[in-house]
């Protein structure tokens, strides 16, 4: 938990955009781990588990409140002080507000591959597909970032 636990709540919070809602996802994650490795050992808990079960926790969560539009927490609208004042996964916040215009599987998958250090094959263990559906959102998230970051790249080109 100490090795991947503030890892589990940003990937949860780019999905989700609600930090609460983050937190108990991560936290519902970690029981089940911890129920998992009692029931088959530790020797079988890897990161790529931890990230999978974050990944259809938060399908869950969203699941939930599409159905219950009444509930008061709203996934789709983020403010910007929300991003502002979380530390993410990014420096730049033009980037992490480029990332978060992808759709979801896009976003995830450049969450796990390129934010949190994941191979092809964690990354399509995490998410539940194979290699090859990884390497296609990559591609495709790559194409639709690019028109959203071509402006910021040739600004700092101007400045240099």
């Amino acid at each position: 938990m100490d090795q991947f636990g503030d890892k589990a709540v940003r990937y949860a919070y780019v999905t989700l955009h609600s930090r609460p809602d983050a937190e108990d996802v991560a936290q519902e994650a970690f029981i089940r781990m911890w129920r998992h490795a009692g029931r088959r050992g530790a020797e079988t808990l890897s990161p790529a588990l931890l990230f999978h079960t974050v990944t259809n926790l938060c399908r869950d969560r969203m699941r939930h409140l599409k159905r219950h539009p009444e509930d008061p927490t709203d996934l789709i609208e983020v403010t910007q002080g929300e991003v502002d004042d979380t530390p993410l996964l990014t420096d730049s916040a033009l980037v992490l507000e480029a990332v978060m215009k992808l759709n979801a599987p896009e976003r995830q998958c450049i969450l796990l591959f390129y934010y949190m250090d994941r191979s092809l094959k964690e990354t399509a263990q995490a998410l539940g597909v194979s290699e090859q559906v990884v390497k296609t959102r990559l591609y495709r998230a790559r194409q639709h970032l690019k028109p959203m970051l071509e402006p910021v790249w040739k600004e700092r080109a101007y400045e240099s």
